[in-house]
Order: structure tokens, then C-alpha cells, then sequence
């Protein structure tokens, strides 16, 4: 699998649950990381030590969080055209901070339901490794497009 080295923080540990996710991008508060399963799927994680909840954020880190969020979304949505987002900060199994950002169709094969209840299909490695490629340019070329 390709290497993509993601910059350093200070003061932030990535939990192990993360390690094999491939790193898309870092926004000013969150590292974006790609889940390897087949539905379209974001872990947006706020680089601060030791945060399990979205309320326990700076004021200043929640509004940024919102703003990265819905940043996000528009990016999947416009590559995965979708009949819902889900946006959710469960972290029941996992103690670090991160929000799920899943584009799901009508056609997906969990279909109304959760998808916590399921072990959700992987895509092969070239798969996954094609579809961070595609999502991380159109993140930087929506970056660029946003400091002008």
C-alpha cells in the first residue's frame, strides 16, 4: 500500500483503531483519514490531545469542526452523489474524538439501517488506495479554491 505521510502535530496521538486508515488530508483542526470499506466513508479527527467529546472542544474548536465538517460533506457529495449523509460522533468503541462522514444511497446494501449493526465490504487495497487519491485532489483542489 502506498506510504502518504501525514504532517506532524504536537501534542496529538492518533489512537491505534486509526494506524491502517489512509491518511487524505489535515484541515486546520482535523486530520481526515479514508475507511477502507465500500461505502464512502470519512473519519474527520480533531488533532487535540485527550478530547472524547465535541462539547469538551474549545468554542473556537467547535466552530472550526462545524466549518471542516460541512467542508467535507460538500466534497463527498460532489464525488459520491448521494441520497443521504450520515454525520455522526458515536465513539462508543473508540475513545478519540472523530466524526463519520458516510455517503449512502438507496441502492447501498444497508439500506435504511445503521451501518454500526454490520462488518461493512472492504475494497481491495487498489481501491482503496485509487479512491484517498481521487478525494484527496479534489480536497486540494477545493482547498486552493477556498484561500482565494
Amino acid at each position: 500500500m502506498a506510504e502518504y505521510t501525514a504532517p506532524r502535530v504536537a501534542s496529538f496521538t492518533l489512537l491505534e483503531q486509526f494506524w491502517r486508515k489512509l491518511h487524505v488530508c489535515d484541515f486546520k483542526l482535523s486530520r481526515v483519514l479514508l475507511n477502507d470499506t465500500k461505502l464512502p466513508w470519512l473519519f474527520l479527527i480533531p488533532m487535540r490531545e485527550n478530547v472524547v467529546q465535541m462539547n469538551k472542544l474549545a468554542r473556537k474548536d467547535q466552530k472550526q469542526l462545524m466549518l471542516e465538517i460541512c467542508a467535507a460533506s460538500d466534497v463527498m457529495e460532489r464525488i459520491f452523489p448521494c441520497t443521504r449523509l450520515n454525520i455522526a460522533a458515536i465513539g462508543n468503541k473508540t475513545p478519540q474524538l472523530h466524526i463519520h462522514v458516510i455517503c449512502r444511497t438507496e441502492d447501498d446494501e444497508y439500506w435504511p439501517e445503521t451501518v454500526w449493526q454490520y462488518s461493512c465490504e472492504k475494497l481491495t487495497n487498489s481501491e482503496y488506495e485509487a479512491r484517498c487519491e481521487n478525494i484527496r485532489n479534489v480536497f486540494a483542489v477545493d482547498l486552493c479554491r477556498k484561500k482565494h
